[in-house]
């Protein structure tokens, strides 16, 4: 019975929050729901197809990308929400939703595309149709991350306080949208310019099979994906933190507890940028 009433409570709460994803913007609600079905899929093949690239499967790259991809477009729908009703019809929304959804449709589409034949997506110049597609994925790479930018911008000049009641988790959300879109995209092209130099790589073994788990990241030199990576999860990760400061320091004044999110802001922007340093002075993130 316990059992049964937990499964219940758990439906409830993924209910709610798709109704709240629906609300805010059917477009990335069902874009999200379809590209993780499709993700899905991609595992599925991961198991059966013996095929590998850079020692992982052909399919571990798209399914990663798919996933992201997923986690982007409901994070926004998400952030998207607190707005409530009035700016459904406006110009910068309409381009978030859109360009996020466009952008990042194309992203998924030609990295799963290559990786079904088997051939690299990033860094593949190898003839002017692959070039050409290499220049166009970092093209909707920019206008991918910049969404996330448009966003936090909007959340932070919003002082008709319609977004989010506490200020401190209102300036969370905004600075974590901006530091994944300014940092995404400073960490991106660092990582999209280096076709002749080792690409994500900076020493160590260039094969994926002996990174970590799932992520990759090389454990014997260094990885530009863990900056961009931690770079990109601002947007999630900074609201989380506030979450839990909010939660453990209820009387903090909304002033004070502000400042600390601007600290906090600041701090994870240089864990951040300390991460990409690490990386091209070719030193493991686990070292």
């Amino acid at each position: 019975m316990i059992l049964n009433k937990s499964k219940i409570q758990v439906f409830l709460i993924f209910s709610e929050v798709w109704m709240k994803l629906k609300v805010a913007s059917p477009a990335l609600a069902w874009g999200g729901a379809i590209m993780l079905f499709a993700s899905l899929i991609t595992l599925g093949l991961s198991l059966l197809d013996p095929r590998l690239f850079q020692g992982v499967s052909v399919w571990h790259k798209p399914w990663k990308f798919q996933i992201s991809t997923v986690l982007y477009w409901w994070s926004l729908a998400w952030f998207i929400s607190y707005f409530g009703t009035t700016e459904q019809s406006s110009l910068s929304r309409r381009f978030i939703v859109w360009m996020s959804l466009i952008a990042g449709l194309f992203e998924v589409v030609y990295i799963s595309w290559q990786g079904a034949f088997g051939l690299a997506s990033h860094y593949n110049i190898s003839s002017p149709f692959y070039g050409a597609m290499y220049t166009a994925m970092g093209v909707f790479a920019v206008l991918l991350t910049s969404t996330s930018g448009v966003l936090g911008y909007r959340v932070l000049r919003d002082h008709s306080q319609t977004y989010a009641t506490n200020v401190a988790l209102r300036h969370a959300i905004g600075w974590g949208l901006i530091i994944s879109s300014v940092l995404g995209i400073v960490t991106g092209v660092i990582l999209g310019g280096r076709t002749s130099s080792g690409g994500h790589w900076v020493g160590g073994s260039t094969n994926d099979a002996l990174g970590l788990m799932v992520l990759n990241w090389s454990r014997d030199g260094g990885d530009l994906r863990v900056a961009h990576f931690f770079a990109l999860h601002a947007m999630q990760i900074l609201p989380v933190m506030a979450i839990l400061f909010i939660w453990l320091t209820p009387s903090m004044s909304p002033n004070t507890s502000k400042r600390f999110i601007w600290l906090l802001a600041t701090g994870y922007a240089g864990f951040c940028t300390f991460t990409l340093m690490q990386a091209l002075s070719g030193t493991s993130f686990w070292a």
